[in-house]
């Protein structure tokens, strides 16, 4: 499967009901790897969408 960045609301809500759907999967699958690069790609669109850009780093807390 190929995944492109997610660029609109619609796409964003897409990708969230599939994290939901996969949410408890076995890890060390391929449905894993799938979760895995989907919150990534999540993470980088609310990063995004607030203003950060690659050379920023989101604060951390601890």
């Amino acid at each position: 499967m190929e995944y492109k960045p997610i660029k609109t609301q619609w796409q964003y809500d897409f990708v969230a009901k599939r994290i939901e759907q996969l949410k408890d999967t076995d890890p060390y699958t391929p449905e894993a790897e799938e979760l895995r690069l989907l919150t990534e790609m999540v993470v980088e669109y609310v990063m995004r969408k607030a203003g950060f850009d690659d050379s920023q780093s989101p604060p951390t807390h601890g």
